[in-house]
C-alpha cells in the first residue's frame, strides 16, 4: 500500500466517459472527483520519477471512486475523503446467462 508521503510522485489516470485526465495522487486525494462523481475513477497510475507502473491495488481503496468503494464508504467500512458518496444508479438488468466475471465487474466498478 502506498504511503501518503508517496502520493506526490504518483500520477493517476482518471477515467471519465468524455475522456481521461491525469493528476497527481496527492491532488486527487485532496479534491477528488467533481459533480460527476459516479462517472470518474482511477484507471491507471505510474510513478512520475521513474515511469514505473503502480498497481491499482497499491492505492488506498477510498480514493478509487468505484461502485464498490462508494458502497463500503456508505456502510462505514472505508473513510470518506470527499464526504459521503452519492447513491449509485441502479445496475442494468442483465441476462441470466451473463458470466459471473462480467456481473462482478459491473457490480464493483
Amino acid at each position: 500500500m502506498l504511503e501518503r508521503s508517496e502520493f506526490d510522485d504518483v500520477i493517476v489516470t482518471v477515467a471519465h466517459p468524455w475522456g481521461n485526465g491525469h493528476t497527481s495522487l496527492a491532488q486527487w486525494a485532496a479534491t477528488g472527483p467533481d459533480a460527476a462523481r459516479p462517472l470518474v475513477r482511477i484507471s491507471a497510475a505510474h510513478r512520475q520519477s521513474t515511469g514505473e507502473a503502480v498497481p491499482l491495488d497499491e492505492i488506498p481503496l477510498e480514493y478509487h471512486n468505484t461502485r464498490r468503494s462508494r458502497r463500503l464508504q456508505r456502510e462505514g467500512l472505508l473513510p470518506t475523503p470527499w464526504g459521503p458518496p452519492p447513491d449509485d444508479p441502479p445496475l442494468p438488468d442483465l441476462p441470466p446467462d451473463t458470466p459471473p466475471a462480467i456481473r462482478e465487474i459491473l457490480e464493483n466498478e
